[in-house]
């Protein structure tokens, strides 16, 4: 190499970040759809986005994985403030706003999984309520069944059939 040349920076911390940024962007994606699923009430859907989610959540582990070993080799810390020193270092505005974008995506998809975890919770608070009336209903004087099987309100001891 010629001493007039300048020597590039090593890129290999942030050749990734695209990637990243776009396995982010997925998974962010599929956590809004299975917020508007638990919204409407459709949990036949959750199954096939809690698959989805997985196979995401893998795809953003190993770009992480492979950003913190970059980061490693480079002798920096495999965290967000050793990507920032890299980037002071070397990095360019564009490879600054693409870590910034990447960081922001990050935020997003905790808060959405901070929202669907509320969600969740409300929709079994919900359904534990539900039980519950249904126990105290079965189990006190007069019960859900009259002695013909049929079911009856809880209160006028009538079919429910007969409503």
């Amino acid at each position: 190499m010629s001493p007039d040349k300048p020597v590039s920076p090593d890129p290999a911390p942030i050749a990734g970040l695209a990637a990243e940024s776009a396995a982010w962007q997925g998974l962010l994606d599929i956590l809004q759809d299975e917020e508007r699923a638990l919204i409407a009430g459709e949990a036949d859907c959750l199954a096939q986005l809690n698959t989805a989610k997985l196979t995401q959540l893998q795809a953003v582990s190993g770009h992480a994985r492979k950003r913190h070993a970059e980061l490693l080799a480079a002798g920096h810390a495999a965290d967000r403030a050793g990507m920032d020193a890299w980037l002071a270092q070397h990095g360019q505005p564009e490879q600054r706003a693409r870590w910034q974008r990447l960081c922001a995506l990050e935020q997003e998809v905790q808060a959405a999984n901070q929202r669907i975890g509320s969600l969740i919770e409300l929709r079994l608070n919900s359904t534990r309520q539900a039980l519950n009336v249904l126990i105290h209903s079965a189990t006190s004087q007069g019960g859900l069944y009259d002695h013909a099987g049929l079911a009856v309100a809880a209160r006028k001891g009538t079919p429910l059939t007969a409503a």
